[in-house]
């Protein structure tokens, strides 16, 4: 849990520093973000092996999953307070304070104009393959070294 926790304030950190600026030339520190979650996931994957080496590559890699999906809900739940608490407008049916600038015509043009799509989009969607392909990789290379 603390793992998944540690993995979400880093990506949550590169969010909350994206809707400050709420800019779509600065969507690169979401990238960031995501990748900064790929290494946290790895990390906590490659001290989990160590510490537990009789346990099983499948016990691994569902564990790793399962703390990338923990930590993919907990950072989208952060997002989330984090658009509420920095937009005023977010939930309510006025007009939304934080509107992200600068973009590409073919943007989808919500309320926030695009941002609390790209900020959610990057905290499942990147954050998962980046997630995914450390839990599942890293405890199969990691079984291949120990043979």
């Amino acid at each position: 849990m603390s793992s998944a926790l540690i993995a979400a304030v880093l990506f949550c950190i590169c969010a909350f520093v994206y809707i400050k600026i709420a800019d779509y030339e600065a969507s690169w520190i979401l990238y960031v973000g995501s990748i900064l979650f790929f290494f946290a996931i790895a990390i906590a994957t490659t001290r989990k092996d160590k510490k537990h080496k009789a346990k099983s590559t499948g016990e691994m890699v569902f564990t790793s999953f399962a703390t990338c999906i923990t930590a993919i809900l907990i950072s989208v739940i952060f997002c989330f307070i984090l658009l509420m608490t920095m937009d005023s407008g977010f939930l309510l049916p006025t007009h939304s304070i934080k509107i992200m600038h600068d973009t590409p015509p073919a943007t989808i043009n919500a309320k926030t104009g695009g941002l609390a799509f790209k900020v959610f989009f990057a905290a499942t969607v990147l954050c998962f393959f980046g997630g995914a392909i450390a839990a599942i990789a890293l405890p199969f290379y990691a079984s291949s070294k120990q043979d």
